[in-house]
C-alpha cells in the first residue's frame, strides 16, 4: 500500500533530518558517501581477484569446445584463386573451409577466412580480385594441392584464365564466383575477407559431363572420417577413376595412412596401408617409383608417433602436418637412415632398422 505524501510527513518511522543542523546533515552525508565508495572498491577488488582466473579458464575451455563442435559442422570446400595484376602467370590458390554467404541485398556478399601471415594473403591484398571455386566431390586432389604452399600448385590441375579478368578458374567445379574485395577484417591470427560477387558461373568446365560433378565436396569430422576424408579414401582405394594415380603426392599418401591409423590403430593399419600403396604403384603408369618396404614402414611409424603426440587434434589432418612439418619433408628419413643402409636391395624388399637414430615413439 502506498502512503499518501501528507501522512508520510507525519510518519514516526521516517528519519527526522529536518531536526538536524546543516553541519550534522553534511557530516552524515559524507559518511554515507565514504562508506559507499569503500564498499564499491572492495567489491571490485574481490571481483577482479576471483573473476580473472575464471575468465582465463573459461576462455581456454571455450576455445577447445568451439574447435570440437565446429568439426561436426559440414563445410563446403572451396579454393580461392587469384593472380598478380602485373603478372597473370603468377597464380596462387588456397583451400578454405570457412566459406559462407553474408547477404544478397543491397549487393551479394560472401566471405572466407585466411590465416596470416601467408603468401595467399599478400597476393589477395595486391590483387583485390579473386575467383571462389566451389569444388565438386570428385576434386579431392585440388583440395589437397591448394592446401599446400608448394610453388607449382596448378600443375596437373585443369584450369583456364578468364578472358576478361585474367584470373585462374578451376575446371570441373560445382561453380565459380568472380569477386572483388569489399572489406577485410583482422581477427586474431586470421583475416576475414568479405567480397562482392560480380559474376557466377555454374558447373565450370565439367571434365566428364556427369551429374555427379554437381555434388559439392564437404569437410565434416564424424569421428573416424569426415565426409571429405571419406571421399578422399574412396578415390584413393577404389580406383574409381576419380583421380589419376600419377597425381598422388607424398602428402596424399600421408593422409591415407593417417586415416587408417586413426580407424584401425597403428598395428592393424600397417598391413592395410602397405597393401594400398603397393596397389597404387602397380597402377602408376610412369613407373618412375617403386614400392619400398623400409620407406613405407618408416612413414607409418612417423605418422603414428605424430598421432600419439597430438591427441587433442587427432581428427584434423591439416593441423597435424602444420604442427609436425617434418611429416611433409621427404628428407626427414635421411636423419634416421644413412644412404648406404636405405638404398639397398634388402631395404627395398623388407624392413631394416635405422642406423642413425631409432624410430620415434612420439614427436
Amino acid at each position: 500500500m502506498v502512503m499518501p505524501f501528507s501522512e508520510l510527513q507525519n510518519d514516526p518511522r521516517k528519519p527526522v533530518y529536518h531536526e538536524l543542523t546543516f553541519f550534522q546533515q553534511f557530516f552524515m552525508f559524507f559518511r554515507l558517501l565514504a562508506r559507499s565508495a569503500t564498499t564499491t572498491a572492495t567489491f571490485r577488488s574481490r571481483l577482479s581477484l576471483i573473476d580473472l582466473p575464471v575468465k582465463q579458464r573459461i576462455s581456454t575451455k571455450v576455445i577447445d569446445d568451439v574447435r570440437g563442435i565446429m568439426r561436426k559442422v559440414p563445410q563446403p570446400v572451396v579454393v580461392v584463386t587469384t593472380s598478380k595484376p602485373e603478372d597473370p602467370n603468377y597464380r596462387r590458390g588456397i583451400t578454405v573451409a570457412s566459406f559462407t554467404s553474408v547477404c544478397l541485398n543491397p549487393e551479394p556478399l560472401v566471405s572466407f577466412c585466411v590465416r596470416v601471415p601467408s603468401r595467399a594473403s599478400q597476393l589477395l591484398h595486391s590483387s583485390g580480385s579473386m575467383v571462389v571455386n566451389m569444388l565438386s566431390h570428385e576434386q579431392v586432389q585440388q583440395s589437397t594441392a591448394f592446401s599446400s604452399p608448394d610453388a607449382d600448385q596448378f600443375k596437373d590441375v585443369p584450369f583456364f584464365d578468364d578472358p576478361i579478368t585474367g584470373l585462374p578458374v578451376l575446371m570441373g567445379t560445382v561453380g565459380a564466383m568472380h569477386c572483388e574485395v569489399f572489406k577485410v577484417v583482422q581477427l586474431g591470427d586470421h583475416e576475414m575477407w568479405i567480397i562482392k560477387v560480380l559474376k557466377v558461373e555454374e558447373g565450370v568446365g565439367g571434365e566428364h559431363g556427369l551429374r555427379e560433378e554437381s555434388k559439392p565436396l564437404l569437410y565434416y569430422d564424424r569421428g573416424y572420417r569426415s565426409v571429405g576424408d571419406q571421399v578422399f579414401m574412396k578415390a584413393f582405394t577404389e580406383n574409381d577413376g576419380t583421380l589419376n594415380t600419377t597425381k598422388w603426392t607424398h602428402r596424399a599418401h600421408l593422409r591415407m595412412a593417417w586415416n587408417y591409423i586413426r580407424e584401425l590403430g597403428p598395428d592393424a593399419a600397417g598391413p592395410v596401408i602397405k597393401q594400398t600403396i603397393q596397389s597404387h604403384f602397380k597402377k602408376d603408369t610412369r613407373k618412375s617409383q617403386a614400392y619400398n618396404e623400409t620407406i613405407t614402414s618408416f612413414y607409418i611409424a612417423l605418422v603414428s608417433a605424430a598421432v600419439r603426440s597430438f591427441k587433442d587434434y587427432e581428427n584434423d589432418f591439416f593441423a597435424l602436418v602444420e604442427r609436425y612439418p617434418e611429416l611433409l619433408d621427404p628428407k626427414t628419413i635421411e636423419t634416421y637412415y644413412s644412404p648406404e643402409r636405405l638404398h639397398t636391395k634388402k631395404a627395398k624388399h623388407e624392413f631394416v632398422e635405422p642406423d642413425l637414430r631409432p624410430l620415434p615413439k612420439k614427436l
